[in-house]
């Protein structure tokens, strides 16, 4: 078995269409990765970017945003790396209007079994069920 990562630039080709060429060959190797012996992987990074650029760049709306990352995170030929949190936190992120990064971060943390955390941006930790959400303060350390 080979192994590759798959990068944001090829997956977006494919995701927006924008070079009908690439999309296309970026689909082939998706497609004929398993018969060819090439394990593809998807670094948390990747999902990451794709979100961004989406929403960011192309000006996607969230649920849009969500339908083409679940579409890749749920692609059988691709290893997602985190896919659960991924999941987790696109839905966060379309039907309670949480910034991605945080979800990710929310649900990474759930995951692990951690669940508080500290942080000055409380309005969408606050909004993550399971999650207990502090403040950093000073205290006098006798």
């Amino acid at each position: 078995m080979n192994r590759a990562f798959i990068d944001t630039s090829a997956i977006l080709r494919m995701l927006v269409q924008d070079d009908d060429l690439k999309a296309k060959a970026v689909e082939n190797l998706i497609r004929t990765a398993p018969e060819k012996g090439l394990v593809l992987h998807v670094i948390p990074v990747t999902i990451l970017e794709i979100v961004w650029v989406l929403e960011k760049v192309y000006k996607y709306p969230p649920a849009a945003v969500r339908e083409l990352a679940e579409a890749i995170i749920n692609t059988p030929q691709l290893k997602v790396e985190l896919a659960g949190v991924f999941l987790n936190a696109l839905k966060v992120y379309e039907e309670k209007n949480v910034k991605f990064a945080d979800a990710v971060m929310a649900f990474w943390a759930l995951e692990k079994g951690i669940t508080t955390t500290y942080t000055y941006d409380e309005k969408d930790f606050k909004r993550i069920n399971g999650l207990t959400v502090l403040k950093p303060t000073l205290s006098v350390i006798r």
